[in-house]
């Protein structure tokens, strides 16, 4: 229920932001998390920026800056992120969504930002761990060094839609899922990351057991908001049946 309820919060203290930021036509709002680790931001012309839409502006700002660099990502992250490192001829690495394996990717070679999708981020050659402040003080820094509002980048941003869902699932079920998932898309799985992710041509779905409760996440990416949507309810639907 905390969760919930400071979900709840969270927008309400972003919706509030907005309007501030629109009313005084700020450059940007920033709210920083009581940890001091994420930052939600909302742009110039008062549109409040998800987590994956940061991390999209946060690669498209490191790859325009850091020729051939590598942006360390979860593997639930939107295809826009590979679409932004070919124009920028940068990588993206994927990494399990999970904490301390973002971190283990913050060690790697060429790995010049960290992004969790969630408005945490590291930068490897400064401090390898999740860092709000600095964040924010790397984002001024590129939107001065390319003379952009962050408006501009966001809407330089290659279009995607993704939708997710949670499913319960009892723990005793959630190996059984797994194992008949793994064997009915065998042909079509991308290489094994972290849960079970389906390359379905234009559009891709990601099954993955969570850490710590009796459910699963399903992630969608797809063609439009509709068509993300109606994925992730199938294969929510996919996984409550194999349940039984």
């Amino acid at each position: 229920a905390t969760t919930a309820r400071t979900l709840d919060e969270l927008n309400r203290d972003m919706q509030r932001l907005a309007a501030i930021s629109s009313a005084l036509n700020t450059e940007m709002g920033i709210r920083i998390d009581p940890s001091g680790e994420r930052i939600s931001v909302v742009d110039d012309r008062g549109r409040i920026l998800d987590g994956m839409k940061m991390l999209a502006v946060m690669t498209n700002l490191f790859l325009r800056r850091y020729h051939n660099g590598t942006v360390a990502a979860p593997v639930n992250a939107p295809s826009a992120l590979q679409t932004i490192a070919d124009r920028y001829e940068g990588n993206i690495q994927q990494t399990k969504v999970l904490p301390h394996a973002m971190m283990m990717a913050a060690g790697r070679e060429g790995v010049v930002l960290v992004g969790d999708g969630t408005g945490q981020f590291a930068f490897p050659e400064m401090h390898p761990a999740f860092d709000g402040m600095l964040a924010i003080a790397k984002l001024l820094e590129l939107l001065a060094t390319f003379d952009m509002r962050l408006s501009e980048v966001v809407d330089d941003l290659p279009p995607y839609y993704m939708s997710s869902t949670r499913v319960s699932c009892p723990w005793e079920s959630k190996g059984k899922v797994m194992r008949i998932l793994s064997e009915q898309y065998r042909e079509r799985r991308t290489k094994p990351i972290d849960g079970i992710k389906i390359d379905l041509g234009k559009e891709w779905v990601l099954v993955l057991p969570d850490a710590d409760g009796p459910f699963f996440h399903i992630y969608a990416e797809s063609v439009s908001n509709e068509q993300a949507q109606a994925l992730a309810e199938k294969y929510a639907r996919v996984v409550t049946g194999l349940q039984q």
